[in-house]
């Protein structure tokens, strides 16, 4: 099990469901399988990430997949 994700997102407000799932949001994170695979569906996409990824890789796109965008600034006449 990934406890090392899951703290890590715990740690930035995620929270777990009953399903294990982590959520925040609405993007949902979730291991795979019992190979610590694990995967991130959020608004119009899915990621997967192998074994192998670091937890702070996978919490870095969870949290990029929840951050709102900030507007665009600049750029007009002066």
């Amino acid at each position: 099990m990934r406890h090392d994700v899951r703290r890590m997102l715990a740690a930035r407000g995620w929270t777990p469901d009953a399903e294990m799932f982590m959520r925040k949001n609405g993007a949902l994170w979730t291991e795979t399988n019992g190979h610590r695979d694990s995967g991130l569906d959020a608004e119009g996409f899915t990621l997967s990430f192998d074994s192998g990824v670091p937890a702070r890789v996978i919490v870095a796109a969870c949290e990029a997949a929840v951050r709102p965008a900030t507007p665009a600034t600049g750029g007009g006449s002066r």
